[in-house]
């Protein structure tokens, strides 16, 4: 039985807007298996293209109710795409074009003079848009160039000077989520307006927050709600992040508006807030709101790693609400963190999932209230984390700089969804779901990669569509820009459906009956000799790619497993504890539990391996003194294993054997014995 049959059959297909070189187009796709590949064989056997905008584009935006995408031209202006109307699948006839083709047939752009605007954003509901652009050489000092836009009339409302801007700042102004106010962010300080700007004939702000040294700040796009996900009337949330100085720290803190005690703007009392965090390195803040918007979950970001484990600097996670203060997200792997994203449905308890760590990555789930981790994925070259609308569905991916492999997940049943294939997306540069959370499309588009450009959708449980309605060598071989899902319509309610086949019946490859099961298999791992110094060590893991490789190669990593009082992670003090781990430093021994003699046992063990191993290296030693190595010969022989090192670690590293793997772990030990040849 198809269970996409359920609820399904009467819902319009998903959409999907192309830009590309030579302009705008929208397909439709079915997302119901036994209708999708009829129809979509039917559309694309159309030989025409049927263009929403010809021309060349820049950048675009949805308003989120799907009903239209503002496009911007280069030496034209900003362009609105009616999107309520037709697309390639509908029939030829004029009734079916779209009021936008008028504006492309002559030329003017809907908002006017915006031609060199490089940046945009639009409002929670849509009613306006917010644009910058770069002041003229020859400008007045007092010209606007921040602007607010109405977005159903085209004129422009008001505007701001902003000589420069920072894109980690960005945007300037942001909207309640009604839109009844707006903040403006300023030097020291948000000034708040009208959400309307209409009220007056001259633009001014209603009242204004002093934060000395704001760098930028958030504001939800939901209302703030407490634990019933009852609204808390006339409360505003913010999270602002304040630069260091000489004398003080990097910090990020958490606002309401208006704030419990009244301060005045010209009082010497800072601005209070609800919670805070501090951190001398930190140089970013990036906040994911709740869905309910009553949670920040706030990553800050510095470009300079104290410890020496990174290039790239380090990062940290926190949790602020009302009703605490921030809260250490505790993760179950050391390293940067690389995606943070919350379950989109904010009518189930919070959560958010995070990949972080060094590759292989771990992929987490935790409590949205605590922090805590409730569930690993498991150890993969992940670096993306991205939920399905509905919140059912997660895809985990390693996009950018790793190859594309992803995986599907249910939820709700927290396992993995067993593709009948392994799924690989290559060179895949963007991505996102359907809004009824049944496919996710991914797309290669230029100017990032100027190759095999292309669309490419999968079912969510990772069967590629093979038959769409869209002909990818039209954007060979850099032609396509950008390939993103149309938000649904306000009157188009998708229902949550569940996976259909069952998780059985889908289990088709080697691995189907460990994935179903919640656990991945791994083999039991088998390796050389460590010595006792290096145990603790060894059971998480080196830093060296040798190392990691290894691990891989050894089944030594983690897979997909529930987070309990009684498991394994939690034992070695690496998940789940908030305020007993500090990250960076090695989890404290856990011995709790165990009697006296068992602990004298361990001892007794640990000594006798000691003792073994001290005895098989003096045999070495003793076998080396009898049968003495020349030591030209023997700086001959290392050298030459050194550099076919050097030639296996310019190789991919999946592509390397057991022996090859080998060699490369031995690097370090043969320099050691060269330096001792003393040559």
């Amino acid at each position: 039985m198809n269970g996409d049959n359920n609820n399904g059959d009467d819902l319009p297909p998903c959409r999907v807007l192309f830009r590309s070189k030579e302009g705008i187009e929208v397909f439709s796709i079915q997302s119901n298996r036994d209708r999708e590949s009829s129809n979509n064989a039917d559309a694309a056997k159309k030989n025409g293209r049927n263009f929403l905008l010809k021309g060349e584009t820049t950048f675009q935006a949805f308003l989120p109710d799907g009903s239209a995408a503002l496009v911007h031209r280069p030496n034209k202006g900003i362009f609105k795409v009616d999107l309520s109307g037709g697309d390639d699948d509908d029939d030829d006839d004029d009734d079916n074009k779209v009021s936008s083709n008028d504006n492309e047939k002559n030329n003017t752009p809907f908002f006017e003079n915006t031609s060199r605007v490089q940046i945009i954003d639009v409002s929670p509901k849509g009613n306006f848009l917010l644009t910058w652009e770069r002041a003229a050489a020859n400008s007045d000092e007092t010209e606007n160039n921040l602007k607010i836009w109405n977005t159903s009339t085209g004129e422009c409302v008001t505007g701001f000077r902003k000589k420069s801007i920072n894109r980690s700042s960005w945007p300037y102004v942001q909207w309640t989520h009604d839109e009844k106010f707006a903040f403006l962010l300023t030097t020291n300080e948000i000034r708040i307006y009208n959400g309307s700007f209409s009220e007056l004939a001259e633009t001014r702000f209603i009242d204004k927050i002093r934060i000395p040294g704001i760098d930028s700040m958030s504001l939800p796009s939901c209302a703030a709600s407490a634990d019933g996900g009852v609204a808390v009337m006339g409360k505003i949330l913010f999270a602002a992040f304040i630069a260091k100085d000489k004398n003080k720290p990097s910090r990020a803190s958490l606002y309401e508006y208006p704030p419990a005690t009244v301060v005045s703007p010209s009082s010497p009392t800072p601005y209070p807030s609800i919670a805070s965090k501090s951190l001398f390195q930190a140089e970013e803040m990036t906040v994911h709101w709740s869905p309910r918007g009553d949670v920040a979950l706030i990553a800050l970001q510095s470009s300079v790693d104290n410890t020496g484990e990174s290039y790239y600097g380090s990062s940290s996670l926190y949790l602020m609400s009302q009703q605490t203060d921030a809260i250490a997200v505790p993760l179950p792997q050391d390293g940067p963190i690389l995606d943070v994203a919350w379950m989109p449905n904010a009518e189930r308890p919070p959560c958010f999932a995070v990949a972080a760590g060094r590759m292989p990555s771990m992929a987490s789930l935790h409590n949205g209230r605590d922090g805590k981790a409730t569930f690993l994925f498991g150890n993969r070259h992940q670096n993306t984390v991205s939920w399905a609308p509905h919140g059912r569905f997660v895809n985990l991916a390693g996009f950018g700089n790793l190859a594309g492999g992803m995986t599907f997940w249910d939820k709700n049943k927290g396992k993995q969804i067993p593709p009948a294939n392994p799924i690989v997306a290559s060179c895949t540069v963007g991505y996102g779901w359907s809004p009824d959370s049944r496919l996710f499309v991914v797309s290669t588009t230029s100017p990032r990669m100027n190759v095999s450009n292309g669309v490419h959708v999968y079912r969510y449980n990772g069967d590629k569509v093979n038959t769409v309605p869209w002909n990818n060598d039209n954007y060979l071989p850099d032609r396509l820009l950008q390939a993103t899902f149309i938000p649904a319509k306000p009157d188009i309610v998708y229902p949550d459906r569940p996976q259909s086949p069952t998780l059985k019946d889908l289990g088709t490859g080697p691995d189907a009956a460990a994935t179903s099961s919640g656990i991945a298999a791994a083999p039991k791992p088998t390796g050389r000799y460590i010595p006792p110094s290096q145990r603790a060590r060894a059971g998480r893991g080196g830093n060296s790619l040798a190392d990691r490789i290894k691990a891989e190669k050894d089944g030594k990593m983690l897979g997909a497993q529930k987070v309990t009082n009684n498991n394994s992670a939690i034992k070695r003090g690496v998940v789940g504890q908030a305020g007993k781990v500090v990250v960076g430093l090695a989890p404290p021994e856990q011995k709790e539990g165990k009697s006296k003699s068992a602990l004298r046992r361990e001892k007794l063990q640990q000594k006798k391996r000691e003792e073994e191993a001290q005895k098989e290296l003096e045999a070495k030693i003793a076998a080396e003194q009898k049968d003495p190595v020349d030591p030209v010969k023997r700086a001959k022989k290392i050298n030459k294993i050194l550099r076919q090192v050097d030639e296996l670690k310019q190789k991919d590293p999946s592509e390397l054997n057991e022996d090859q793997i080998k060699k490369i772990a031995s690097e370090q030990e043969l320099r050691e014995e060269l330096s001792k040849l003393k040559l």
